[in-house]
């Protein structure tokens, strides 16, 4: 019983240990063919099974590209230098904000089970389909620009990310690096921003079929059905008080609420340390409003909202439940096709030694400063500060993701 209970309330998260064990036994019975890349071993490692897929389809479809190669490399480019200016002034935005004004959460993981306030849960299946795509496309990409330059392509195949156990699955391509370093500057980074590149027009397709295919139909079959708590902020006044997140707010302060814009009205009436009564569909709490982080005059409660919207009974009545939930089945899928593909996209492109970025970081710093040791030092600091980061805010997120479901 206690069991079936753990699985019931945990799917996603046992779904993944699961594949986890399968692909380790796969794995070790595959091991004589098997390259294994010790990043932080064995904490952090990639495992690669090498193989000639795709070789052929990259070259016919690079011939066909190669008239587009001027201006598909020159494009490449400047979009991964602007992603990596823009992710990296992020990262950097996130941890001054971490340290100094507010402790929100500067990285998560993506694996099953991933939140976002007021969005969709990644389930085990949709995170499996996304992260499958956008590594696919990905390194696809990789080997197409390659053949355009005239690249050889040594091998494809496809990975695993191991943290601890074999867990995310990705796909690579590897091109002949001497072939690489003895080629243009331009066509180095052609080539390795081409991935990201291609995740960026994948996720512009994704986000246009939500905005104009599966939004307008949502909005023809949904009404709405009140506010909801979509999360609430560690150490928040409204955490304190005890708030659950998932709940419909039914009332403010006596006032009652229909939708987001309302309750921000009556928020921004507060002051700090007012004391104010939250009432939901199932609860009531007493809160006591805190100093806002931003250092405005209103009292801060530390809540996320989200309209929470249902089908329209008609709609039921016509159609029936499986129509209805197949279609928020493919909404949420090509949700996280967008999403996963341009923040893993934009994750690569941060100046660090182990992605893409900081390939090209590297190359773009030769290119300016022409003494190799300045260069290199320059290199290994801004790499191995931003990992430090990077892995400061990651491994106390990933220990809290796998420890959550026991606690």
């Amino acid at each position: 019983m206690v069991i079936s209970t753990f699985i019931a309330a945990n799917t996603d998260y046992v779904m993944l240990i699961l594949f986890a064990l399968v692909m380790s036994v796969i794995l070790y019975f595959k091991r004589k063919n098997l390259e294994v890349q010790k990043i932080l071993f064995p904490f952090l490692y990639l495992i690669m099974y090498k193989t000639k897929w795709g070789l052929t389809k990259m070259d016919s479809i690079a011939k066909r590209l190669e008239k587009h190669k001027n201006k598909l490399s020159y494009t490449s480019i400047i979009v991964g230098f602007t992603g990596m200016a823009i992710m990296t002034a992020l990262f950097l935005m996130s941890v001054y904000k971490y340290f100094f004004v507010e402790r929100a959460a500067v990285v998560a993981p993506l694996l099953p089970g991933s939140t976002i306030p007021g969005m969709p849960t990644l389930s085990f299946v949709h995170w499996i389909i996304a992260i499958f795509v956008l590594a696919t496309v990905h390194e696809f990409s990789h080997g197409i620009f390659a053949r355009m330059h005239k690249i050889k392509v040594k091998s494809s195949g496809f990975a695993f990310m191991g943290i601890i156990l074999p867990i995310i699955p990705a796909a690579f391509v590897e091109p002949d690096e001497e072939q690489m370093q003895k080629k243009s500057k331009k066509a180095q980074l052609s080539v390795l921003s081409a991935g990201t590149f291609s995740n960026f027009i994948f996720a512009g397709i994704f986000f246009l079929i939500l905005s104009f295919v599966l939004t307008p139909i949502s909005g023809a079959i949904m009404e709405p059905q009140g506010v909801m708590i979509a999360g609430v902020y560690d150490g928040s006044p409204a955490f304190e008080a005890g708030v659950n997140d998932g709940e419909i707010i039914d009332s403010y302060n006596g006032v009652k609420i229909d939708s987001t814009d309302q309750l921000f009205i009556e928020l921004n009436k507060t002051s700090p340390f007012e004391k104010v009564v939250l009432v939901t569909k199932e609860n009531s709490y007493n809160v006591v409003l805190g100093e806002h982080p931003e250092g405005e005059e209103r009292g801060y409660m530390g809540i996320g909202l989200a309209n929470k919207s249902g089908v329209k009974q008609s709609i039921l009545e016509n159609v029936g439940k499986i129509p209805i939930k197949i279609f928020a089945w493919i909404s949420v899928l090509i949700y996280w096709l967008f999403l996963t593909n341009l923040m893993v996209g934009l994750v690569n492109l941060l100046p660090l030694g182990i992605v893409d970025g900081g390939q090209m970081f590297y190359i773009a710093l030769g290119s300016i400063i022409k003494n190799e040791k300045t260069v290199k030092s320059i290199f290994a600091v801004v790499s191995i500060a931003l990992l430090l980061l990077l892995l400061f805010f990651l491994l106390p997120a990933m220990w809290g993701y796998f420890t959550s479901p026991f606690q």
